[in-house]
């Protein structure tokens, strides 16, 4: 059974956040200077906190996500749906996250990285027994701890969600 058709508890996706994305920014530091740019490069991304940002920044809009799905109305007006999630191409959206946090330095990424990341599990914590029955949130949280992890995974780090 592949990822995509498996159904994840929240202890799966727990489990998936403890031995993947919790442990990015101890790999990531392991590596030298000149992997972890080779790394960055390989990604599509100039530099290490490009691909941080782009991470986090989709963790805060699936968390945005998830909590209106677990809290509002059961169908967004199309203009509720555009103020919360501007009509962006996947490009598009990565390329403006990067530019908006182009000045940050790359300390202040990884503070803002595991900030994002401790709110990713608090919601997973958070969110009500049954919530997980809901296919697209099934889905946004899977993507996000497991599906996102291995896409960006790190030369020295396991796979996780198998």
């Amino acid at each position: 059974m592949s990822v995509e058709e498996r159904h994840f508890s929240r202890q799966d996706l727990l489990a998936a956040l403890e031995q993947g994305w919790k442990q990015y920014l101890p790999r990531l530091a392991a590596l030298s200077e000149d992997e972890q740019a080779r790394y960055a490069e390989g990604q599509g991304y100039a530099r290490v906190q490009d691909v941080l940002v782009h991470i986090f920044a989709w963790w805060e809009r699936s968390i945005r996500r998830s909590r209106r799905l677990v809290s509002g109305p059961p169908v967004l007006m199309p203009e509720e749906e555009r103020a919360l999630f501007p009509d962006q191409t996947i490009d598009e959206f990565n390329a403006e996250v990067v530019v908006r946090h182009q000045s940050w330095t790359r300390a202040a990424v990884e503070t803002h990285f595991v900030a994002a990341l401790a709110a990713l599990e608090q919601l997973l914590r958070d969110l009500p027994e049954t919530a997980l029955e809901d296919e697209r949130l099934h889905r946004w949280l899977r993507v996000e701890t497991i599906d996102h992890y291995q896409e960006h995974r790190l030369p020295n780090a396991p796979a996780v969600g198998a």
